[in-house]
């Protein structure tokens, strides 16, 4: 166990007995101690600089929030790699959790987030064209890196998709808020009772786009995205649902990304096959 000694070490209080590595995120390396907390050891310098941003908010974030987050037990950021420790939280990832309200809870849930004044958990608001003209250079880096592997119509399409998506004025009228930025099935844990029981993984919170959090859900689990955004109050902006479609059509793009950038061509593979096959939705 790579982290086992470092962990004991950083965090005495936990006196270990047990240390297992869970999940396959991409830029953190996270282990379930004595089955009772989650500790994080982030892989690059950029996940050490946003495990710091979720330390300062989440403890802020808990507040206004209408279900449990994690909040940090136990940290340490001065030593490299920072860590954090949380208590965690039970449930299952949504998808293999049984029926219950829990679309109608995450809506609500995700209509408290994005109501946080972004002041109260140390942000600062900012207007569509900031996020706008961060999306540009965003996706300007995955073009260079996924664009050189398309050809044909395929390479044609998702230019016209980059350019639609980047150069329609009418899609970057909305009001940003702060965003989970990385809302898929497995961050989302339900009870036994089917009841929202947690959301996990908050190293992408950012001020940005409502449509980010909404995006996998309305083309993977549709039935579960209508009622939860039906409890949300339905879609903020008259272009949610276009957002929402670019959003979900460049998901496969960051994970060719990541791929190429920690030299795992498996997930060149995969994100590849999830270009191609997202393409036809958009251009």
């Amino acid at each position: 166990m790579p982290h086992r000694a470092s962990i004991q070490a950083r965090f005495p209080g936990l006196k270990i007995r047990t240390v297992a590595p869970i999940g396959d995120g991409w830029t953190c390396d996270t282990y379930e101690v004595n089955g009772e907390w989650i500790v994080q050891v982030p892989r690059t310098a950029h996940a050490a600089e946003r495990l710091r941003v979720q330390v300062a908010l989440l403890p802020e974030l808990a507040r206004e929030v209408p279900a449990p987050i994690p909040l940090p037990a136990s940290v340490s950021l001065e030593d490299d790699p920072p860590m954090m420790a949380y208590r965690r939280l039970p449930g299952a990832a949504c998808d293999v959790a049984p029926g219950g309200i829990w679309p109608e809870r995450l809506g609500r849930f995700l209509y408290a987030l994005h109501s946080v004044p972004p002041e109260f958990v140390g942000m600062r608001t900012v207007r569509p064209a900031v996020v706008r003209a961060r999306q540009r250079d965003v996706c300007s880096a995955l073009a260079a890196q996924v664009l050189p592997f398309l050809d044909g119509l395929d390479r044609a399409d998702a230019e016209r998709m980059l350019a639609s998506y980047l150069d329609e004025d009418d899609l970057w009228i909305f009001a940003p808020c702060l965003t989970h930025g990385d809302l898929g099935p497995e961050h989302v844990l339900v009870g036994a009772d089917g009841d929202l029981a947690g959301i996990i993984d908050w190293e992408e919170a950012a001020i940005g786009d409502p449509a980010w959090d909404f995006a996998w859900w309305l083309h993977e689990m549709p039935d579960q995205a209508g009622r939860a955004l039906a409890a949300y109050g339905g879609p903020p902006d008259r272009r949610f649902h276009d957002r929402a479609r670019f959003t979900y059509a460049l998901m496969p793009w960051h994970e060719v990304a990541f791929g190429l950038e920690d030299a795992q061509p498996a997930f060149v593979r995969s994100g590849l096959d999830g270009v191609r096959r997202r393409l036809p939705r958009t251009a």
